[in-house]
């Protein structure tokens, strides 16, 4: 399962991004009792079915990304405190056709973008 997170324009200004906070807790301080992958999906820039993904969620919200969490991602953003703006679950086919990695962490591999 996939955590859906919305991301809003103000969340961007602030410097608030959930991604960028995780990364950098993960970096300084590690997890401890980390069971899988941490991975973190978004929509493509280029795909044209990113607005239509976040017109679903509308009236919660005016969002201008969506990120994907898996349950290894969540399970960290709890442990470090890190709010997330969870609009629902979604299985695997519920993800993006054309995503690609916010970020990704593994005991040998941390990946930021």
């Amino acid at each position: 399962m996939f955590a859906v997170v919305g991301l809003t324009l103000d969340d961007v200004w602030k410097g608030a991004l959930p991604q960028m906070r995780l990364a950098e807790a993960l970096k300084t301080r590690g997890v401890e009792g980390l069971r899988g992958s941490i991975i973190i999906y978004t929509t493509d820039p280029a795909d044209t079915q990113g607005p239509v993904a976040r017109a679903k969620y509308k009236e919660r919200g005016n969002f201008v990304t969506l990120l994907y969490f898996n349950a290894a991602a969540v399970t960290a953003c709890n442990q470090f405190h890190i709010p997330l703006n969870v609009l629902e679950q979604v299985d695997a086919s519920g993800l993006p056709v054309k995503k690609v990695v916010a970020f990704e962490h593994s005991s040998a591999t941390t990946v930021s973008k």
